[in-house]
């Protein structure tokens, strides 16, 4: 076995919503509050102690034929595993382990909304045997505790996907401001340079998404000829429903696009809207949304790769923990995809593969 993979079926206990500062900079982290350990349920701390169990003993991954190297083990905690780009991100941390011998333990919760449920498998991987942690953050802007955690355990802890806001922590992902303004521009352009737009995103407390459409707006700014007329946040990795889009367009009958923070989103406002003359620009480079750009549902995709982010975040980590590590941020490209490029995109498939 190369890599364990755990899917957790968990819900989180429900609490009050917390929301994400105004500002899109990175603050020093300064906070020394120490926070306990919330409760979780004993079948999955049983399966827990199980897998890291099983790794310990067993040597599970290609680390297992080190005979006289110290074996590198890692710990990763996604936002969830319920859409193709997930798995994507988990197949490359899978071939990366394979590669550079290490020993990767992946916990997911059920979705993205899931954020206490998150964080007690952040906390409860911190407590196993690991050298390293790498986090996709449901909150970017809520993650003192465990990191104060981690500093006290010695462990290294990177941020993949989506930056963590509030320390600094080695960032492996895309530019996301840069994203976001990139496919501004292809809407405006999909729109003759004219029109009313709407943003449906996901969660703000995600830097990612806030990133997106900060780029997305800036680049707007230089449109006279289109107006943003709503944003709507929340929508993390979620599909629209036909009931939130029949609301949308009760109270925005005349928008021309829109523009999603994800490929999932998109596709179901896609067929949400069908018959109708909406232009949808998205992120993504998962199959089936690559395959609405080919077919004209999505006029434009930002490409980032979920496979490249998964080996490219283990890649990063086994070479800081050798020593050969800088510190800083890993951004990593992204294109933006159209009828004009896609059909050359898969064929030379560089969604897949770094």
């Amino acid at each position: 076995m190369h890599m364990q993979t755990l899917h957790c079926q968990i819900r989180k206990d429900s609490g009050p919503e917390k929301k994400a500062p105004e500002s899109f900079s990175r603050g020093k982290y300064s906070s020394k509050r120490k926070g306990g350990i919330s409760f979780v349920r004993k079948k999955y701390i049983c399966i827990l102690a199980a897998v890291i169990g099983f790794c310990s003993l067993s040597g599970c991954g290609s680390s297992a034929k080190k005979t006289e190297e110290e074996q590198v083990t890692i710990g990763v905690v996604t936002k969830s595993k319920s859409s193709e780009y997930w798995l994507s991100v988990c197949d490359g941390m899978k071939d990366a382990a394979e590669k550079y011998h290490a020993d990767v333990v992946i916990l997911s919760p059920d979705s993205e909304t899931e954020e206490e449920v998150q964080k007690n498998m952040i906390r409860d991987l911190l407590k196993t045997d690991i050298q390293a942690i790498a986090v996709s953050p449901i909150d970017s802007y809520e993650c003192e505790d465990y990191l104060n955690f981690a500093r006290e355990k010695g462990i290294s802890v990177y941020a993949c996907d989506t930056p963590i806001e509030d320390s600094e922590i080695p960032y492996i992902g895309i530019d996301n401001e840069k994203l976001g303004y990139e496919l501004g521009e292809q809407l405006a352009k999909a729109l003759d340079h004219k029109g009313k737009i709407g943003v449906i995103a996901g969660d703000f407390k995600q830097a990612g998404h806030r990133m997106r459409v900060a780029g997305f707006e800036k680049y707007m700014e230089k449109e006279p000829g289109i107006t943003i007329e709503m944003v709507r946040s929340g929508y993390s990795n979620m599909r629209v429903s036909q009931k939130d889009v029949d609301e949308i367009l009760g109270k925005y009958p005349d928008l021309n696009g829109i523009m999603t923070t994800s490929a999932v989103t998109a596709l179901g406002l896609s067929e949400a809207t069908e018959g109708r003359e909406i232009s949808i620009v998205s992120v993504d480079a998962q199959e089936d949304a690559l395959k609405a750009v080919q077919d004209g549902r999505i006029v434009a995709l930002g490409a980032q790769s979920g496979y490249q982010i998964g080996y490219e975040t283990i890649r990063y980590i086994v070479k800081d923990l050798e020593g050969e590590g800088t510190g800083e941020d890993e951004i990593l490209d992204s294109q933006v995809l159209t009828e004009e490029n896609i059909d050359t995109y898969m064929k030379d498939d560089r969604h897949s593969h770094p």
